[in-house]
């Protein structure tokens, strides 16, 4: 017999009631050339650690969750709340309250980005970290987050509003982009993405006349109304249309924000109406309630 022929010759003859010895391995270990004690020692143990790894994977949550009420299903894919049940989920760079009925699924957990999908449902995220950090993607939209806390509202076909109580977050989808400031919201829509962020108490001919605009297929009489409507405090509206009308619109919103709020220093109406995207951001950082962009 070789080093590699199997001794199984005459073990077909021998007596069932035969059993080796529990103190045989040390015996057969000592026999063993060196080379494959060894191996079939690592084989053993990557075995068992692969099995280990694959339990902590099935069974643990990626992030710390904490049950609110009732049952949520957690698992390391994400949080899955019921009509009356709720959970929160504890990040190094805040938390995350899923509210009832709500899918939030975990995307990526890193030092750069810490990313999840909200297929459904609503949560409300505290947020202390640098810019662009913590991202949330909806089905028709993804909020990024510059420093603050809000609320997240969406259908499963991505309808919904943002209400945001501190600091500021981004929409943007494809080239629609949009920032909601403190004591703003914005509304959005399936096939549109975000609407332009108004104040929460904003009148209400002025949000028919921004979701005409947003979410309609013609302007008509939506800017006037919107310009009608606007109160100073309802610039940051009029500033979100300068990207959203055509350009000979544009000249008349342009006009109509420059009345509420005038433009500072380094700002011109041609640079406008071109959108020029420093003089953009530095008008913002002059309007009521909008905070610092750079």
């Amino acid at each position: 017999m070789t080093d590699f022929e199997p001794p199984v010759r005459g073990v077909g003859d021998l007596p069932r009631s035969i059993e080796p010895p529990r103190d045989l391995w040390p015996g057969v270990s000592r026999r063993l050339p060196g080379w494959r004690r060894r191996l079939l020692l690592t084989v053993g143990a990557l075995a068992a650690a692969a099995s280990i790894a694959v339990m902590l994977w099935a069974r643990g949550p990626l992030v710390d969750t904490t049950v609110m009420s009732g049952t949520p299903r957690i698992s390391r894919a994400g949080v899955t709340t019921d009509d009356s049940s709720r959970a929160r989920l504890t990040l190094s760079i805040g938390d995350i309250t899923v509210e009832p009925g709500s899918d939030l699924r975990v995307v990526a957990i890193g030092p750069q980005e810490q990313r999840f999908a909200l297929r459904r449902g609503t949560i409300s995220a505290r947020v202390l970290a640098p810019p662009r950090v913590f991202v949330v993607e909806t089905p028709a939209t993804v909020a990024t987050d510059l420093g603050c806390a809000y609320v997240l509202q969406v259908d499963s076909l991505g309808n919904g509003l943002l209400r945001v109580t501190a600091g500021q977050v981004e929409l943007a989808t494809g080239g629609r982009l949009v920032i909601v400031p403190a004591g703003a919201v914005a509304s959005i829509r399936a096939g549109f993405g975000p609407g332009s962020a108004r104040r929460e108490d904003a009148p209400a001919a002025l949000v028919r006349a921004l979701d005409a605009v947003d979410f309609g297929s013609r302007e008509g009489g939506a800017v006037d109304s919107a310009l009608d409507a606007a109160r100073v405090e309802d610039a940051l509206s009029l500033w979100h249309l300068l990207s959203r009308v055509s350009p000979g619109a544009r000249e008349k919103v342009y006009d109509g924000l420059a009345r509420l709020v005038p433009p500072p220093d380094g700002v011109t109406r041609d640079g406008v109406i071109a959108q020029n995207r420093e003089m953009l951001d530095l008008w913002w950082n002059y309007l009521p309630g909008t905070g610092y962009r750079k």
